[in-house]
């Protein structure tokens, strides 16, 4: 009868130490923040319309199934808000994620404050930087805060699998744009000259 009560202690102790490593792990300084960077072989002129552009956004976001502008603000710039509509195949239902752009300055930054109801909220940011010969530096910087209780202790497992996730987008936008032929420049005339 004693192994009994040692081996329900034992349990009861490795249940509590993991749900106090988690907690510790998700109130880390940098808990819920991803950052990455890819270098496109375009211009930031080229590969800001990829990443503000809902048709282009859409070619290389997993998941992302459909972008609705709400036309009750501007078009386009700080201010415009957007639903994206997410099939994560994890989820039963789709997801609608709000943002609204908190910073427009083409083509070098763009920022989104981006939430989802009763869930998280967070904050993107996109830094374009040219590096010259046709070349962009594309740096990611994101940092979410989770309301779910559940949601925010499993944050240090959540945030990885996050951060896979917007590293193999990262790639896909990277496909995407070089896939694209590269546009000629149109200060050229067809006789040779300018």
């Amino acid at each position: 009868m004693k192994w009994i009560f040692r081996i329900v202690g034992t349990l009861f102790v490795l249940l509590v130490v993991c749900v106090l490593g988690l907690w510790i792990a998700s109130h880390r300084r940098d808990a819920g923040r991803m950052r990455g960077s890819i270098d496109i072989e375009r211009p930031p002129e080229e590969v800001f319309a990829w990443i503000s552009e809902p048709d282009k956004v859409r070619q290389w976001v997993g998941w992302l199934v459909e972008v609705r502008p709400d036309s009750t603000t501007p078009r386009d710039g700080i201010g415009h808000k957007e639903t994206w509509v997410m099939d994560d195949p994890r989820m039963k239902q789709r997801l609608s994620v709000q943002g609204t752009f908190t910073l427009w300055e083409p083509p070098q930054e763009m920022g989104v404050h981006v939430e989802l109801p009763q869930a998280f909220e967070g904050d993107v940011f996109y830094k374009l930087t040219d590096l010259g010969g046709g070349r962009t530096r594309v740096e990611q910087d994101a940092r979410f805060h989770y309301l779910d209780r559940f949601a925010a202790l499993m944050e240090p497992m959540v945030t990885p699998e996050a951060m896979r996730k917007m590293v193999e987008d990262m790639h896909r936008l990277k496909a995407k744009i070089e896939a694209q032929p590269i546009q000629s420049d149109s200060t050229t005339t067809e006789g040779g000259g300018k």
